[in-house]
């Protein structure tokens, strides 16, 4: 961006924030019509101006789009249930070197997922299940403590190379 350096909380116009985001402007005003949470402030002639929060909740955006896989249902979907301040959490993460883990809905996450592949949501145990035979017994406490714990290793696996991923498109 050539010009003078704005600080964090300026204003920007829809050209700076689509330079920041790395997106075509069309993309920002396409999002404006998707995400009805997203209301730039409009100035005479409708020219768009996006306050810092309006910038953190793009950044949430374009990081669930493009860097956890969601299609827009889920990320719908996530400012739904999770609310904007999670996904503008979500953007504040993109900024530094290291992004904050998320837990996304398997559910959510199985509206973005095509590319990788199905995602199935487990099943609750219900208690007019049958008895668990050993073939379908749940796990025991122990397992499902060893699970979570590899389950958020990994999640902070992914975020890393999300990172990396970010910083390596940044520096090209």
């Amino acid at each position: 961006m050539a010009g003078i350096e704005k600080g964090e909380q300026a204003f920007r116009t829809i050209t700076e924030a689509a330079e920041l985001l790395d997106v075509p402007a069309h993309v920002l005003r396409f999002w404006e019509g998707k995400f009805p949470q997203l209301r730039p402030l409009k100035r005479a002639g409708g020219r768009r101006h996006y306050r810092p929060e309006d910038m953190a909740l793009l950044r949430g955006i374009r990081a669930l789009l493009q860097e956890d896989g969601y299609q827009l249902k889920g990320v719908q979907k996530v400012l739904k249930d999770q609310g904007v301040a999670f996904v503008r959490s979500r953007g504040a993460g993109t900024q530094g070197d290291v992004l904050p883990p998320i837990k996304p809905d398997p559910e959510v996450l199985a509206l973005g997922a095509a590319a990788r592949g199905p995602v199935y949501p487990l099943s609750p145990v219900t208690a007019e299940a049958e008895a668990p035979t050993a073939a379908t017994q749940a796990p025991s406490q122990a397992d499902q403590t060893r699970l979570r714990a590899a389950l958020e290793k990994l999640e902070r696996a992914e975020a890393i190379l999300s990172a990396v991923a970010a910083f390596q498109r940044r520096a090209s």
